[in-house]
């Protein structure tokens, strides 16, 4: 009886702690939309830092929907942080999973829109990539 205990003691103990390893414990989804959320959570085999730049980039990307209702100030802040967030998005995923991401946010209509609104406004803003510290 006592090593059954022992046994099952064990085996709780592995599952509780490869549930962990699986759990989206250590990625913040705090202001990502809930169905984007789920749609990188669904994602099991990408590792726990290609999720945090998923939800980098969500957030980020989220805030171009309402870039035009901003004040000058705001909406340079908000393309600095795509910058930022693609940049780091593109040291751990492909493009495709990017643009997948994308059209999760975006809708299909006016994706390209604001895309391009974004595109062309980031080309007169400077960062200095090598000082960037991605999620």
């Amino acid at each position: 009886m006592n090593q059954f205990k022992l046994v099952c003691l064990g085996l709780i103990t592995i599952i509780s702690s490869g549930c962990q390893v699986l759990s989206p414990l250590f990625v913040d989804y705090n202001g990502v939309r809930m169905d984007v959320a789920k749609w990188i959570n669904n994602h099991q085999l990408l590792s726990m830092q290609q999720k945090r730049s998923l939800v980098q980039l969500s957030k980020a990307q989220q805030k171009l929907y309402q870039i035009e209702n901003k004040k000058e100030q705001q909406r340079i802040q908000i393309i600095k942080e795509n910058i930022i967030a693609i940049h780091c998005a593109q040291l751990h995923l492909t493009e495709h999973k990017i643009e997948q991401l994308q059209n999760q946010i975006f809708n299909h209509d006016q994706k390209q829109k604001i895309l391009d609104m974004y595109n062309q406004q980031r080309q007169n803003i400077k960062i200095d990539l090598n000082s960037v510290q991605c999620e």
